[in-house]
């Protein structure tokens, strides 16, 4: 399983609760560091989930074994980071992410690094490697060049804008890596775009693709009605939305198996690093991009598709008794579907050990807006006293809908990506005890009980508990009221 780009932080909470009675608190405190990767060390170079060790902000911290990094588009094991900008069987002995190698990136790039500092050392349990989290383009399309699949994007109509190739392996939305003048500067497919979900896609979560050609069939010029910035690819039945939308005129030519082309003039977002090119300057090999554009499917037809925007999990914590905190459980998500008419399922899963998880909407759904943002579907499950499971993904699912996979190895009506941001316990009194409580990594089941198999470079494992564990100091504890904890051992 692979995914769309997400970024997590260290943040508090709001939901204050009575401090229960239990062992007294370890000498255990949690940490959050993000900064430029300084050096970065495989423990067992032949191991296909070793531990390693990764300095950011001078601190060197340990990546327990069997722990997985979530890049922008997928997960993977330290050692396969080691593999290579394209994934080559021979493990190398520098990774080319640190600027300690002996041949540093010219660009840095950064890590974020949540765990706790136990036993004297810094132990982490959430590792997410970019180019720049936070870095993001946008502007209008001026350019595209079919034959490397290069947008130029800045003002409208202008011709110094941003040079910007989708780091895309397989050709899925345009031109692969590998071909033509595109392959002329090879692309670090560590932090190529998820081939399983649909980040390049219009504001409703249609996938989007750049044309190879006037008559590109995997990219067909006839799925974009000229002038049309919103419309209904509608080709089955013909009909159209739902009254709020009843104005946006049916494109009957249009394929919904196939993604809609980019044009000239549309207005993007896109995310990505920066790829210098031999002949100069810099491009963005792009793991993602958002076109404004409102593209829909007819109402109970298949293929349908959704993605999700923003998903945070509480992650609860046991109370020590000499320490004021506050903790919350609740969970939120926001996403679009480009079918209003049918409710979204929203569930918590363990991708490769747990796949049907926790369902938080139940299997009836929640209702997507068919007003104001049409498609939109959100909620917030409040907290509540009995923990939750912490778990690795969310998954978004159209009710009622098979899930057949596409012929552009897309799923209809399915979307699973990470939780992008954990919620942690936080003190509410400075001072007391005079460093910030620790992050309670016992309720991730994922990290408590293992992954379950998981696919790398060099071949299936199985991902064991975190070795060394980041300890909250409640490992060995049997604490009142951890709910988490019960969760995941009934799995």
């Amino acid at each position: 399983m692979r995914f769309g780009s997400g970024i997590s932080a260290l943040r508090g909470c709001s939901l204050a609760l009575l401090l229960l009675g239990v062992e007294a608190r370890a000498q255990t405190s949690s940490f959050a560091l993000i900064g430029h990767i300084e050096s970065f060390t495989l423990t067992t170079p032949t191991g296909p989930t070793s531990a390693a060790t990764l300095t950011l902000r001078g601190i060197p911290v340990l990546l327990p074994a069997n722990l997985l990094v979530t890049m922008p588009g997928r997960y993977m094991t330290p050692q396969d980071l080691f593999r290579g900008p394209r994934g080559g069987a021979q493990v190398q002995s520098r990774s080319g992410l640190a600027l300690a190698d002996p041949t540093p990136p010219r660009v840095p790039f950064e890590a974020e690094v949540i765990g706790n500092i136990s036993n004297g050392r810094y132990v982490a349990g959430v590792v997410r490697i970019s180019q720049g989290a936070l870095h993001i383009g946008a502007g209008f399309i001026q350019a595209i060049d079919p034959a490397s699949g290069e947008l130029r994007i800045g003002d409208r109509g202008g011709t110094a804008g941003a040079r910007v190739r989708l780091n895309d392996p397989t050709g899925i939305y345009g031109v692969a890596n590998n071909e033509g003048a595109k392959a002329g500067i090879p692309l670090d497919e560590r932090f190529a775009l998820d081939p399983d979900n649909s980040p390049v896609h219009a504001r409703t979560g249609f996938p989007v693709c750049v044309p190879r050609s006037g008559n590109d069939a995997k990219c067909p010029a006839g799925n974009r009605p000229a002038g049309m910035m919103r419309f209904t690819c509608a080709r089955e039945t013909g009909g159209v939305l739902t009254p709020a939308a009843s104005a946006d005129a049916p494109a009957r030519a249009c394929d919904p198996g196939r993604p809609v082309p980019l044009a000239v003039g549309d207005y993007v977002t896109f995310v990505g690093m920066l790829q210098a090119d031999p002949t100069g300057g810099f491009l963005v090999a792009a793991h993602g991009l958002e076109a404004e554009l409102g593209i829909y499917t007819s109402p109970g037809t298949e293929p349908v598709y959704l993605f999700v925007e923003e998903a945070l999990q509480g992650t609860k914590g046991e109370p020590f008794p000499d320490v004021p905190q506050e903790e919350t459980t609740r969970f939120r998500i926001v996403g679009f579907t480009t079918d209003p008419t049918r409710n979204v399922e929203v569930r918590l899963v363990d991708t490769g050990r747990n796949e049907e998880g926790t369902s938080f909407s139940g299997p009836d759904g929640i209702p997507p807006s068919n007003g104001p943002q049409l498609g939109r579907f959100r909620n917030t499950w409040p907290a509540k006293d009995d923990a939750r499971a912490v778990r690795r993904d969310v998954l978004a699912r159209v009710v009622g809908s098979p899930n057949a996979k596409l012929a552009t190895g897309l799923t209809s009506g399915l979307y699973v990506a990470p939780v992008g941001e954990y919620i942690y316990p936080e003190v509410t009194r400075f001072g007391v005890p005079g460093f910030p409580v620790s992050v309670p990594f016992e309720n991730f089941c994922f990290l408590a009980n293992g992954g379950g198999s998981f696919a790398t470079a060099g071949g299936t494992v199985a991902i064991g508990r975190l070795d060394p564990f980041p300890d909250s100091g409640h490992a060995q504890s049997q604490p009142v009221g951890n709910g988490s904890q019960r969760a995941c051992d009934g799995q």
